[in-house]
């Protein structure tokens, strides 16, 4: 039983290998015409160029954190300094993930649409295969970090406690989690600033025809696909998959010298969220399989089929491992107020804890489907919209509103049920349950960036008619399914908090909350009103970089000699039935390539830091100024505020932009009102559009910011519980 983590650590590798392996067969497709090749690497060098930005900014940011951890380090017992390197790792770990993940996906864009020749079914599997060793190498690469450490610190220093060991490895999360900042909060505000950007464009100057190479704007908006979808929902989920497990590992070692955990296996409280989440691994590795098997027409259906089909296999494999791990029963007695209080536990309510995670994720799956993309609250936002866009913004906000108190409810019962049977460590190991298959859970968020840009790609190369048509319907299904991760990814950032609160809680020696105390009181307010702030910074960002972009795009096409001709042909032809004589459409082609894509990236990169810098010091400064000057007590208000506000702010955001971007999308496909049809060309479309708009900015930017928001508060507080 002492070589199970090298087991674990082994079942990583694997996963690291099923990435490695999907990779290099993705790659090994065609790419299609030189054309092709040409557009897709300017979408690639503009992505990569992010990154390299972004993250010369990161290290710079690590390192800073980095020092005053290791100035504080002083405050953690017997670390000698190792808090530091285990940061350190988390967060090269976590930018290697990222920067392979823009990478993969930057490159199967071509390819994707060269699939897309032949049938859309091809290149959906495509899709879902980049997609899969997205997010499988998040995952995997992730419990490598943790097992490695585990490993390592075990060999290097056997005379350690395991809870000392646990806790030098919880800097891991940090490190990683401060990676997931840049990538989720930076790369969203990125994306969407050039989004808006690249709609001003379009408004300012009309005749630029969409989805062409010549507007630099064009390439930018389709990095910022990439990176928001592929590296930034990537990090977000993975961190909080990330998070609930070494939560359930430190709430484990509480077990451990109980005399009925002892004398079965010792370190089994400890070693079963690894476990778990390596089950999870193997479980979207075999269902994966199945996609491809699948003889259907509907995409949904197909990655619906492998999804269950892994939470089946996981949930039948848990409850071996569960059983194989702890014992029948076992007790725990603590000190509480001066008094001894014993809690029993059974390994069984532990398993009912991990299947209640699993329900809960298929509920949130219906309950998404029901309120965001298929049910009556759509169908009575279409009908307001005909009404006018104040109507649309109003229903659109009310029933976003009305959205957000199922996944609510779901998520409490779960917490309720998971306290009932195994206490905190039950609530932490429901969240395991919730994101145990996390890798195939991403795999259908990538597919938008993929799907996307492909459809993007096919436009701007001007390929056929038919191609055009697959790609387009790929990427209406991925731009839908979308909104089932968001969600996915706001309840499991909301599970990450409140097992790290409750960590939190018991370091700090913290029984009760004192509610009666006014000092308690007014930090619970200030922690409710900061993600407020937080939105409200984050949204103010995307108009700052859409306007710096677009002065950008404008001073491009007037000082680069070949964009200038390129949009005076534009201009002469723009409404005119007439084309291009052949030597102007030569000098149209001309100028494709010649914009500064990787400058204009570049600007807008440092435009999205500048413009989120301080509240990102904030979302770390605010969490250690109230720790350290009003103690435990008001620290715990504080996150007992952030916490709920955020979650529920950042699912009303959501649900709202999902709302007004399904009823663009049905209105788009055709909708039948008072016996008369309306589709994309009618007025009200262009109203649907306007609300679509609104919608964006809540949930590519100010919605997963929240996410974020809330586990790097609680795990600053982590760190310095021990100090305060």
């Amino acid at each position: 039983m002492e070589n199970l983590i090298y087991y674990l650590f082994g079942i990583a590798v694997l996963g690291i290998a099923y990435m490695s392996w999907k990779t290099i067969t993705l790659l090994k497709k065609d790419e299609g015409s030189v054309r092709m090749k040409e557009v897709s690497s300017y979408i690639n060098s503009a992505s990569m160029s992010y990154v390299k930005t972004s993250y010369k900014v990161l290290a710079a940011f690590v390192v800073l954190l980095a020092v005053l951890l290791f100035l504080q380090d002083k405050y953690v017992l017997n670390s000698d300094g190792i808090l530091v390197v285990s940061f350190i790792i988390g967060a090269i770990l976590a930018a290697g993930s990222g920067y392979l993940s823009i990478n993969l996906i930057s490159k199967s864009h071509a390819r994707t649409a060269k699939d897309a020749e032949t049938s859309s079914d091809n290149a959906f599997r495509s899709i879902f295969s980049g997609g899969m060793a997205n997010g499988i190498a998040y995952v995997s690469i992730a419990i490598a970090g943790i097992t490695g450490l585990f490993i390592v610190y075990g060999l290097l220093a056997p005379e350690w406690e395991l809870s000392q060991m646990l806790n030098i490895i919880s800097a891991y999360i940090l490190g990683v989690s401060v990676v997931a900042l840049f990538d989720r909060i930076v790369g969203g505000v990125f994306a969407e600033g050039v989004r808006t950007a690249k709609t001003e464009v379009h408004k300012s100057e009309e005749a630029i025809p969409e989805n062409s190479a010549v507007n630099p704007a064009e390439i930018a908006n389709a990095a910022g696909v990439n990176i928001n979808n592929g590296s930034g929902a990537s990090a977000d989920m993975s961190s909080s998959h990330l998070v609930v497990i070494i939560s359930a590992m430190l709430l484990g070692v509480s077990f451990v010298n109980t005399d009925a955990i002892m004398s079965y296996f010792s370190f089994g409280p400890v070693l079963l969220p690894l476990a778990i989440a390596g089950v999870g691994i193997l479980s979207s590795i075999t269902a994966s399989f199945f996609v491809k098997s699948i003889n259907t027409t509907s995409f949904w259906t197909g990655y619906r089929f492998a999804h269950y089909f892994a939470i089946s296999v996981a949930a039948l494999a848990s409850f071996f491992i569960v059983k194989y791990m702890l014992p029948a029963q076992w007790e725990y007695s603590e000190t509480l107020n001066g008094l001894i209080v014993t809690t029993k536990y059974k390994y069984l309510g532990v398993f009912w804890t991990l299947f209640i995670g699993m329900i809960a994720g298929v509920l949130i799956n219906f309950s998404t489907d029901y309120f965001t993309l298929n049910g009556k609250p759509v169908n009575k936002l279409i009908e307001n919209t005909f009404k006018g866009f104040s109507s649309n913004i109003l229903s659109g906000t009310s029933k976003g509103f009305l959205a957000t108190a199922v996944p609510v409810l779901i998520i409490l019962t779960s917490i309720s049920g998971a306290y009932y049977f195994a206490d905190f460590f039950g609530v932490a190991m429901t969240a395991i349950g919730f994101l145990m298959n996390a890798g195939i859970v991403l795999a259908i968020n990538s597919s938008k960036p993929l799907a996307k840009n492909a459809d993007t790609l096919a436009k701007m190369t001007l390929m056929n008619d038919e191609t055009i048509q697959n790609t387009e319907e790929l990427a209406s299904f991925a731009e839908k399914k979308e909104v089932y991760v968001k969600g996915l990814s706001i309840a499991a950032a909301a599970f990450a908090g409140i097992s790290l609160l409750s960590i939190f809680l018991q370091k700090g020696g913290v029984s009760n909350i004192e509610l009666d105390s006014p000092w308690t009181i007014s930090f619970m307010m200030l922690g409710a009103l900061i993600p407020f702030l937080f939105s409200s910074v984050v949204i103010d960002a995307v108009n700052s970089v859409a306007e710096k972009t677009v002065d950008e795009v404008k001073r491009q096409f007037e000082e680069i000699p070949e964009l200038k001709a390129a949009l005076d042909i534009y201009r002469k032809y723009f409404g005119d039935p007439d084309v291009p004589t052949q030597g102007e459409q030569d000098i149209v082609n001309a100028a494709e390539g010649k914009a500064q894509y990787d400058d204009l990236v570049i600007k807008s990169t440092y435009s999205s830091i500048r413009a989120l810098i301080i509240p990102i010091v904030l979302a770390i400064a605010i969490p250690v100024f109230t720790g350290y000057l009003g103690g435990v007590q008001a620290l715990t208000g504080l996150l007992t505020g952030i916490i709920p506000m955020s979650f529920i702010l950042a699912f009303t955001q959501a649900n709202s932009a999902a709302l007004w971007n399904s009823t663009k999308n049905e209105i788009a496909a055709g909708v039948i009102y008072k016996g008369e049809k309306y589709d994309k060309y009618s007025d009200v479309y262009q109203t649907a559009v306007q609300g679509a708009k609104v919608g964006d900015v809540y949930r590519n930017a100010s919605a997963p910011a929240l996410n974020i928001l809330i586990k790097i508060s609680v795990i600053i507080a982590l760190m310095i519980a021990f100090a305060i």
